[in-house]
C-alpha cells in the first residue's frame, strides 16, 4: 500500500508516530489507554458509556492483526468468545451481545452487525497472516449465521436476503450507510464460506451503489441510519450526519486502496472534503449537519436534546475525512494535500470521551501510512 503521509513528513516520523500512538492505546502504563488485560484475556473500553462493545473489540482485533500483534488479537477474541457469545438456543445464536460490563456482564442480549462484519474480516485475515486455520473456521461459522439465519425460523439474518443490504440491527429492514463495507465483502467472498462466496460478490456491488443512494449529491453527507432507498431513517434521532456517518468516508477510501473500483463514489469523497474544506483553519465548533448542508437547527432535534447541534467526536471527523484523501489524491492532490497536513498535526482526544475519536484515528493513521493490509505476501 501506499504511504501518502510521505507527502507531509519522513518515514522515520511517521514509523514513530504508528508506535507512539500504538503506546498511547494499547501500553498497560498509558493513562489514556484503551486496551486492558485481566489473566489471558483482553478488552477494549468504549470511556464515553464505560462499557465494552463489539464495535471496539473488533476494530482492536482489526489493529492487532495489522500491526502484527497476535498476543494481542488472541487475548481480544478470548473475552469476545468468553463473554459476548449469545448462548445456544436463542434468537441471536451465532452472534455476539454487543455491550457488556466491564465484568463481561451483558447489557442485552442482541447484536450490531458492524462489530460482526469487523470480526469476520479480522478473522479471515488472521488466518491468512499467521497461518492459524481455527479464526477462518470461526469467521466462516459466523458468516454463515449473517446469510442465513432465519431460514429454519431461528431469527434473522444481518444481510437483507432481496438486497444483500447490512442492516442495522438483524431484526429491522433499514441500514446504516457506515456499515457497508465492500472491500470486506471481497475478503468473504473468497475466503469465507464458498457456497456464498457468489452473495458476497453480489453484496460487494451493491454496497458501493448504496453509498452513492445514501450519500448527498453535493454535500457528500451521508445520515446515520437510513432505509434501503438511501433516505435518512429517524431512530432516537440518528438521521443526520452524526458520529456513524463520520466512518463512510473512510471506508470509501480504504474500499479505494483494496480494491480500486470507481462507480462514482470517488465523488462522495471529493465532495464532503470540498464540503468541510472550510473548516480546516476555523477554530470554531462544527455545527451538526444534515446531509442537505444545512446546519441542523434546536427546533429539529427529534429526540430529546438529540442529535446536538455540535459535533461530538471532532478527531474522528477529521480522521475520517483524512482518510478520504486514499481516493481524493487520485483526483484532486491539492485538496487532499491539505487534508493530509491537518491529518499530521491533529493530536489524539484525552479524557472520557477519547475511545471513537482515537481509534478512528488510529485506522486513519495506518490506512494514510501504507498499514493498513488485506496481503502480507
Amino acid at each position: 500500500m501506499k504511504n501518502l503521509l510521505l507527502k507531509v513528513a519522513s518515514k522515520e516520523a511517521i514509523d514513530k508516530k504508528v508506535e507512539k500512538v500504538f503506546e498511547i492505546l494499547f501500553g498497560q502504563d498509558s493513562p489514556e489507554r484503551l486496551y486492558f488485560e485481566e489473566e489471558d484475556k483482553a478488552y477494549i473500553v468504549d470511556t464515553g458509556n464505560d462499557d465494552v462493545r463489539t464495535e471496539g473489540m473488533s476494530y482492536g482485533m482489526m489493529i492487532a492483526l495489522q500491526l502484527d500483534k497476535p498476543e494481542i488479537f488472541s487475548r481480544l477474541w478470548k473475552w469476545v468468545k468468553s463473554y459476548m457469545t449469545l448462548p445456544t438456543g436463542h434468537e441471536n445464536e451465532g452472534y455476539f451481545i454487543w455491550s457488556c460490563g466491564l465484568d463481561g456482564h451483558p447489557n442485552s442480549d442482541g447484536p450490531a452487525p458492524d462489530g460482526e462484519e469487523y470480526f469476520a474480516a479480522a478473522l479471515l485475515l488472521a488466518e491468512k497472516r499467521w497461518k492459524i486455520k481455527e479464526y477462518g473456521d470461526e469467521a466462516r461459522a459466523l458468516l454463515h449465521a449473517m446469510v442465513h439465519k432465519g431460514e429454519n425460523q431461528d431469527g434473522y439474518p444481518m444481510f437483507e436476503p432481496k438486497n444483500t443490504y447490512i442492516k442495522f440491527v438483524a431484526n429491522r429492514q433499514m441500514t446504516d450507510p457506515s456499515y457497508h463495507l465492500p472491500h470486506f465483502y471481497q475478503l468473504y467472498a473468497k475466503y469465507g464460506n464458498p457456497e456464498d462466496s457468489a452473495f458476497f460478490l453480489k453484496a460487494e456491488e451493491e454496497a458501493r451503489k448504496y453509498w452513492l443512494k445514501s450519500a448527498n449529491a453535493k454535500t457528500g453527507l451521508t445520515p446515520e441510519y437510513a432505509d434501503y432507498d438511501g433516505k435518512p431513517y429517524d431512530i432516537d434521532g440518528h438521521w443526520t450526519f452524526f458520529s456513524d456517518a463520520y466512518r463512510t468516508a473512510a471506508n470509501i477510501g480504504l474500499d479505494w486502496i483494496w480494491e480500486h473500483k470507481d462507480i462514482g463514489q470517488s465523488q462522495i469523497a471529493l465532495n464532503i472534503q470540498k464540503f468541510f474544506e472550510i473548516y480546516l483553519n476555523s477554530d470554531k465548533e462544527i455545527p451538526v449537519f444534515k446531509i442537505n448542508g444545512q446546519p441542523l437547527r434546536k427546533e429539529e432535534q427529534t429526540a430529546e436534546g438529540f442529535p446536538p447541534l455540535k459535533v461530538h467526536h471532532p478527531i474522528g471527523l477529521w480522521s475520517t475525512l483524512a482518510q478520504a484523501s486514499l481516493v481524493t489524491n487520485d483526483f484532486d492532490s491539492i485538496l487532499s494535500l491539505k487534508y493530509l497536513n491537518y491529518f499530521w498535526n491533529l493530536n489524539l482526544r484525552r479524557g472520557k470521551y477519547r475511545y471513537y475519536d482515537n481509534l478512528l484515528y488510529f485506522f486513519a493513521l495506518l490506512a494514510l501510512s501504507g498499514n493498513y493490509q488485506k496481503d502480507w505476501s
